[in-house]
This record gives C-alpha cells, structure tokens and sequence, in this order.
C-alpha cells in the first residue's frame, strides 16, 4: 500500500491522495476505473455513500464468510478544469501495476471488472484481446492461476439505464459468488444490522423482499 501512497509516476497525485482500503484479507475483488472526489481524505474506493458503493456493500452483506476488497484501475482522481473526468490510457498504463500488486498480494479467488472500461483494460493486460457484457447478465469468467476475472455491467449502468432488471443483476453476481464458495455459512442474522441492510437496498430502489 505504501507504493501506491507514495506514486508519483503521473500527475494524478496533485489532485488528490489516492483512495485505498486497508485491509488484511480479500477473497473478492470489486475493481473500479478511478477515484471520486473526497472531502475528509478518510474515504474508499467504491464507497457505501455512492448509489454504486451501496448496491455492492448490499450483496457483501449476505456472504458473511467472505472478505471483500475494492480499488480502482486508476488510484487517484483524474481531473479537467475542476471537473472528474475519465482516465486516460497513458494514466491507466502508469497504474495497472499498482492493482497487479494488490492481486499478488492478497490472491483473491474471484475479480469482478466494474464496467467495459476497466474490463478491456485489464483483461488485454492478461492477454484477453475480445469478450462481452452479455445483456441477459450471463457474464463470462476468465482464469488466471487461481483467480477468476469476471468483467461486469459496472453498477451504475444498472442503476441509470436497467433498472428494471436490477434484479437480475443481483441474483447473476451474487450466484458467481456463491459458486466460489467451499461451504455455506448459515449464521443467525443481528436484526438491527439485517434492518440497517434492508433501508439500504431500498434507498437505491431494491426488492427487500427479496430475503
């Protein structure tokens, strides 16, 4: 983590401090293009005060034996006269290594590629040149030693334009998770923590009664 704190290797780092999450263990990866603007400098990539961050902590929550960990492609904020835009080729080159670091670090089983942007990217730095977002949320996996590349509609897609099958969505990454699974943990949910889960999923228009 300390490489990437101290990366100076593009001019990114004049923005802003690059967003990671500090963790000791992951079994997922969630992977992101590049970091949103912070105002306290205590936030995380993918983080549960987005629309995006929230739907993913909503399915983290039902795998309770798992560890979770989010970053971006791109570690720091990429702007245009004060206003985010998306990195380009050269900013995500200078980065790619940094999150090639935290995959031998932490070995995930399973990465889910957030969106066509970081999924061409990264799968052509493992020498996947074609693959597709299948539109039924079919999605194809990709094997890598022991660490399974799932490129995925990036949620914010879903939000905006398929909301309507924001259900399908759900079920389709929660089942690749499922399939990574060695065994099912059948613990008791905490009911002011399952509540706390519920008001999420419906604050950004989820089927609660989905449990």
């Amino acid at each position: 983590m300390e490489a990437i704190v101290s990366c100076k290797r593009c001019d990114l780092c004049k923005n802003q401090t690059p967003l990671i999450q500090e963790c000791s263990k992951a079994d997922i990866f969630w992977v992101g293009l590049s970091a949103v603007k912070i105002s306290d400098g205590q936030d995380i990539p993918l983080s549960p005060n987005t629309n995006t961050g929230k739907l993913i902590h909503s399915i983290e929550f039902f795998f309770q034996n798992k560890s979770f960990y989010k970053t971006n492609l791109v570690k720091c904020l990429p702007l245009a006269n004060n206003k985010i835009r998306y990195p380009s080729a050269k900013e995500m080159t200078c980065c790619v290594s940094h999150l090639k670091d935290e995959i031998q670090s932490f070995k995930p089983k399973l990465i889910f590629l957030l969106g066509k942007q970081v999924a061409t990217f990264v799968l052509r730095e493992f020498g996947v040149m074609d693959y597709t977002l299948d539109e039924d949320f079919d999605y194809s996996s990709y094997s890598f030693g022991n660490t399974l590349f799932v490129p995925i509609h990036h949620p914010s897609f879903i939000l905006v334009y398929k909301r309507k099958r924001l259900q399908e969505y759900i079920k389709s990454v929660e089942k690749i998770i499922g399939e990574t699974e060695d065994k099912e943990i059948c613990a008791p949910l905490i009911i002011p923590i399952l509540i706390s889960h519920l008001e999420i999923r419906d604050s950004i228009g989820l089927d609660v009664c989905r449990l």
